[in-house]
């Protein structure tokens, strides 16, 4: 779908208290309606409160969609709706736009995007994207944003615990598919004055991961970013309207809950005050969202914007997407909500042909070219053939180191999510267990994610690369998981403690030694003797007739996995300095609020560990790490031991931050790589008789 026809309704308060509508069609059609709320109804109130707590099923929402769809679509505007679908053209599809004025909240509080055509389905899943208008005295401000797009994705760390750093990761591997067109900045500590500072950058896209909510009065909507020590601190929609006022962005997306619920003042709710503050798209989230559908949505709304796609289609792309992990049953897929003022939904034009995005992208392509190369002329010559089984072994042994590779760093990464997104948080609200109905609920919402984690790890299990040995521990993550299902049923204290205790065994050993098989294995790729069977085999074939094109791709190929191999022996080595600086922090905070001794004993270890990276400080990271380093070393002599642990936490999370990207960055290459090991493969199979 690559382009929309408009279906305008309009709505209008009237007198009586009622609601006047207007439709509007592509081509001029029109049709007078009324809308009567159909909030009054007993049965819409009952499914609206089912919604709000997302205790819905398919038949509810399908309930709800089609009293919804009736209430708008009266005669004459469903006579308009039916001939403008009629009239759509091949590849077109037809966009509601609700046009709802501020007079009329209660009309926008309605969840629109359940809306049930009973002749079609809902119709955000298939082509008819619902987008809210709210009409404004203003010009209306441009979405087409010149190339390459600047994205600021955003992230502020603040409790209930989320899976910040895998929603991060999600959106940065769906942002892979822009190319050369994207360059993005990432702040997963997001405080008042970092968007301040970096909105003065020109971002086009502004991207956030968090919470949002109401202030105490229950009617002034805000999102919660970071203070300078880490503790939240709420942000009204006002406040955030003024900040984004005319600042050049052209899209916002909130990942946070309530942050699309329109409030009876739309000023003081956080979506429309972004379209007041010249917006002009805004994509936000009318109820909590779960985590594992937004990371769905976000990757497959991204990946649909790198293909040009106006932004509708890639809203009803990530639909699609929720809606094949969490199915139509659950509310997850119509949790968003979209809010534009622009006549077209393109955010840029493609270019006319995309180019590698990053060196590492060309790296990875050119050795997998200068692979294919070799398998086209073992295929055309015996005496390539045979200069390759020379090779043979090695080109073997590099092919399976590639995907143990991948399989170990697969682990390591579910481990932590293991250990920060299940773990900590249930540890947290076992505080204020058997009592507190909530923390049960909480815990319930940690399981669905404890299970997701121990299904990606089965998979792993299953591939059967990595010694069953090494994952035997999955018996107790499963022996957890079936405990914490169990104690919910029964309110069972101690056995969430039971779990507790096998999880933590868990995460206490293997994270570990997992990391240092990961490590083990990528010092041990023998990347060297592909190289130089590929060296030895372009030598012999100087003057042997062949494809010269051929012969020199294979030169880029050596080149680039010359690259690949350079940048994975230092990122290794970097990666696992940070690691062993990031065990010695979670020991020291482990004892921080009850004990000083810890800190003071290990500080100068920390410090001496630190001082490679910040021996000359050149990038924005090391000279912060350092000052906030400095600032410990000055509380500890000093004897200030309130403002030691605060510099402390600041310290933390810029040393977590920092082991965040390089452990990004790590599991790059090692996807890069896994690319390279296909054609890889794929000369194996030729050789094999």
């Amino acid at each position: 779908m690559k382009s929309y026809a408009d279906f305008e309704i309009t709505v209008t308060p009237s007198e009586s208290g009622r609601f006047l509508l207007k439709a509007r069609g592509p081509r001029g059609e029109e049709g007078d309606g009324e809308l009567r709320l159909p909030d009054s109804d007993p049965q819409v109130q009952a499914l609206l409160a089912r919604l709000r707590t997302l205790d819905v099923d398919e038949p509810a929402l399908v309930t709800l969609g089609r009293l919804l769809f009736d209430a708008i679509f009266t005669s004459a505007i469903r006579d308009v709706y039916v001939r403008c679908r009629g009239a759509l053209g091949s590849g077109e599809g037809l966009r509601l736009r609700l046009n709802i004025p501020p007079s009329a909240a209660p009309v926008a509080m309605l969840p629109w995007e359940f809306l049930y055509d009973p002749d079609r389905g809902p119709l955000t899943l298939l082509d008819a994207p619902i987008v809210r208008h709210l009409p404004q005295p203003d010009r209306i401000p441009p979405l087409t944003a010149p190339l390459p797009l600047r994205i600021l994705l955003t992230a502020a760390q603040t409790p209930p615990p989320t899976a910040v750093e895998r929603e991060l990761a999600a959106v940065q591997a769906a942002l892979e598919h822009f190319n050369n067109q994207v360059h993005t900045t990432i702040e997963p500590h997001l405080t008042a004055a970092i968007l301040q500072n970096r909105l003065r950058e020109g971002y086009h896209i502004w991207h956030f991961v968090g919470h949002g909510g109401f202030a105490g009065d229950g009617a002034t909507a805000q999102l919660l970013f970071e203070d300078d020590i880490g503790d939240p601190e709420p942000i009204s929609a006002l406040q955030l309207g003024i900040m984004l006022d005319r600042s050049n962005l052209r899209l916002v997306v909130l990942d946070a809950c309530a942050t699309g619920q329109l409030l009876l003042d739309p000023m003081r709710s956080i979506a429309p005050a972004l379209v007041r503050a010249q917006i002009p798209a805004v994509i936000a989230m009318q109820f909590q969202a779960p985590e594992e559908s937004t990371r769905a949505f976000a990757g497959a709304f991204y990946r649909a914007l790198a293909d040009a796609f106006p932004i509708d289609f890639c809203v009803t792309e990530g639909r699609r997407a929720v809606m094949n992990i969490a199915g139509l049953g659950r509310a997850d897929w119509g949790i968003p909500v979209i809010y534009t003022r622009t006549e077209d939904g393109r955010l840029f034009e493609p270019p006319a042909a995309h180019t590698p995005s990053t060196v590492a992208e060309v790296t990875v392509r050119s050795a997998g070219a200068g692979i294919q190369a070799l398998e086209h002329l073992i295929q055309v010559g015996d005496e390539v053939r045979e200069s390759v089984i020379a090779f043979h072994t090695d080109f073997q042994a590099v092919a399976g180191q590639i995907d143990i590779l991948a399989d170990y760093k697969d682990v390591h990464d579910h481990l932590h999510s293991l250990q920060f997104h299940c773990y900590n948080p249930i540890m947290i609200d076992m505080r204020r267990l058997p009592d507190d109905p909530v923390a049960w609920e909480s815990i319930a919402n940690y399981d669905v994610t404890l299970e997701g984690i121990l299904r990606d790890l089965e998979e792993v299990n299953r591939r059967n690369r990595l010694p069953a040995s090494e994952l035997s521990w999955l018996a107790d993550v499963r022996t957890a998981q079936a405990d914490i299902a169990q104690a919910m049923e029964e309110n069972n204290l101690n056995r969430i403690k039971q779990a507790m205790r096998l999880l933590n065994r868990v995460l206490t050993i293997q994270p570990t030694l997992i990391n240092a098989r990961l490590i083990t294995s990528a010092r041990s790729l023998r990347l060297n003797s592909l190289i130089q069977g590929m060296v030895a085999v372009r030598d012999g074939l100087g003057g042997a007739g062949y494809d010269a094109a051929r012969i020199s791709q294979i030169e880029l190929g050596v080149t680039a996995l010359t690259t690949l191999s350079a940048s994975l022996a230092s990122l290794v080595d970097e990666h696992d300095r940070w690691q062993i600086i990031d065990l010695d922090l979670r020991r020291i905070e482990q004892f921080l609020d009850h004990d000083m001794t810890e800190l003071e004993l290990s500080w100068p270890d920390v410090c001496e560990r630190l001082a490679p990276f910040c021996a000359e400080p050149t990038e924005a990271w090391s000279v912060a790490l350092k000052q906030d380093a400095d600032k410990v070393t000055g509380a500890l002599e000093s004897a200030d031991s309130k403002r030691a642990r605060q510099f402390f936490r600041r310290f933390r999370r810029q040393v977590g931050e920092r082991f965040f990207r390089v452990d990004i960055e790590l599991k790059r290459v090692c996807d890069e790589l896994r690319k390279v090991g296909e054609p890889l493969a794929s000369i194996l199979k030729v050789l094999t008789p």
